[in-house]
């Protein structure tokens, strides 16, 4: 894919800038000049979900980007999640809906269907200035845009583990929920210890706890009664269709008209739902009597035991302490959550390895493509000799521009392995490579890669440094801003 010209128009200010299909340099003379978000406006224009940027409304917002693949000419245009893209050589236009089928789009254009591939497409492609010079083999790319090599690795080798992929995500998600809990009911003991009175008394922290579970229990009654209120009414839609029928059926020579009144069970299941929705309404106005009681008595106690300090107006920082104070959480079930969570997580990873590993031929592969550019980078060292490394998680033990040269090695070798499998030749983004803890010598380490195996790749590269290039973009202050070169 070789990206030929990029417009992106805001309101009434246009930028069209055209590509060389080899090396290209996003260049600025300093920092903050838009480099990063020309190029996330960039991968905007291919539909993915990119984050709002500073400055930058993408209601304003109008792009096309014209692009190659394969011999195939192609605009991809967006307004908004209003995405399109024509086929000139097909002489076609296919209209796609954002987010959902940004997937299918990429589909479309690669004549590629391996879904897991193309999802972690961008965490191949592109290396984010913040993120992405420590994203090695799992983690997110931008946004809520992830990349992990077990959903790679089972894609390429058509290995069904989504129901494990699935369960991972919801463990991570739980392990990182308690953990919070955790951090923040020890901040809570901390403030409270160091504070006490100052902030809340054990007499406001029990009402405040007493309404909260008020709070609970009405929303579990209002669930439950919306819940009924939805049957209620798709029942008296059923029954109201059922007697439009004027449906009859013949029964020893008598003739039955079907409806509401002769189908059995109908009334009783109906009075039974309108019994219980009646039973919920009074617990509700219940429950919101005894909440508006609470509350009371809380603004009377408050009102009584106020200190001076606070009737002359709090602080930002008492404000925050004394919500802080609040907090109250059952350390010891969700320390037991937390232990369940992490040993199923460990369990979960690998049953995922295993059947990710057994007869997968591309662990091998990326290895050792991993391998040879960790020579290059004079980083193998740091690297086990087996095949396993591709999976590890000790980002520890690299730091600086060790993991910053790992992560370019494992993006290349994931790069060249993929390439195989589509057919096709990609574009490699990288964001400011020289940004973090690389000198000079390193720099050209990388550049020798980018040289030597990326030479039939088209690569854009953002910095304030002067990388060779066969085409320059200089942004002088911001993204946008009236080119046209």
């Amino acid at each position: 894919m070789i990206i030929k010209s990029f417009y992106i128009k805001e309101k009434f200010v246009e930028n069209i800038d055209t590509f060389s299909g080899k090396r290209n340099l996003i260049y600025s003379k300093s920092n903050s000049k838009g480099k990063s978000t020309y190029l996330r406006l960039l991968f905007y224009a291919l539909g993915y979900s990119i984050p709002q940027m500073k400055d930058i409304k993408y209601s304003d917002i109008v792009t096309e980007l014209y692009f190659e693949e394969k011999g195939v000419e192609f605009c991809a245009t967006r307004e908004e999640n209003l995405f399109w893209v024509e086929n000139f050589t097909n002489q076609e236009v296919i209209y796609y809906s954002l987010p959902s089928e940004q997937e299918a789009f990429l589909a479309y254009i690669f004549n590629y269907d391996n879904i897991k591939v193309l999802k972690n497409l961008l965490g191949i492609i592109y290396v984010d200035q913040d993120k992405g010079w420590s994203l090695l083999n799992r983690g997110k790319v931008i946004g809520r845009i992830g990349f992990s090599i077990e959903e790679l690795l089972a894609g390429l080798n058509n290995v069904d583990c989504d129901e494990l992929l699935a369960e991972k995500s919801r463990l991570q998600s739980e392990k990182k929920k308690y953990t919070a809990l955790l951090n923040i009911q020890e901040l809570s003991d901390e403030v409270y210890e160091k504070n006490g009175e100052i902030f809340i008394s054990d007499i406001e922290k029990e009402l405040q706890n007493k309404i909260s579970l008020c709070n609970l229990k009405i929303a579990h009654m209002k669930t439950s009664l919306l819940e009924i209120e939805e049957v209620l009414k798709e029942d008296k839609a059923f029954y109201s269709y059922i007697d439009t029928m004027k449906l009859e059926v013949q029964q020893d020579g008598v003739i039955i008209p079907v409806n509401r009144n002769t189908i059995r069970n109908a009334k009783s299941n109906l009075e039974f739902l309108k019994a219980r929705r009646a039973i919920l309404l009074t617990g509700i106005e219940k429950l919101n009597r005894e909440k508006s009681s609470l509350q009371d008595k809380l603004q009377d106690y408050l009102g009584k035991n106020t200190p001076i300090t606070a009737l002359m107006g709090p602080s930002a920082d008492i404000i925050i302490n004394k919500q802080l104070a609040t907090v109250s959480v059952d350390q010891t079930v969700v320390e037991g959550l937390l232990e369940e969570v992490t040993n199923r997580l460990k369990e979960v990873n690998k049953l995922l390895k295993f059947k990710i590993k057994n007869n997968n031929p591309y662990i091998d592969d990326i290895y050792n493509y991993v391998l040879k550019y960790a020579k290059i980078l004079k980083i193998d060292d740091k690297m086990t000799n087996k095949a396993d490394y591709i999976f590890t998680d000790d980002l520890k033990s690299m730091s600086g521009a060790i993991l910053q040269k790992m992560v370019f090695a494992f993006k290349v070798a994931f790069l060249k392995v993929i390439e195989k499998e589509m057919h096709t030749k990609l574009f490699m983004v990288l964001d400011s490579p020289k940004g973090k803890e690389l000198d000079d010598d390193n720099s050209k380490l990388i550049d020798k890669i980018i040289s030597d195996e990326l030479e039939e790749n088209q690569v854009l590269i953002a910095s304030i440094y002067e990388f060779t290039s066969e085409k320059k973009i200089t942004l002088e202050n911001r993204a946008i801003e009236g080119r046209n070169k």
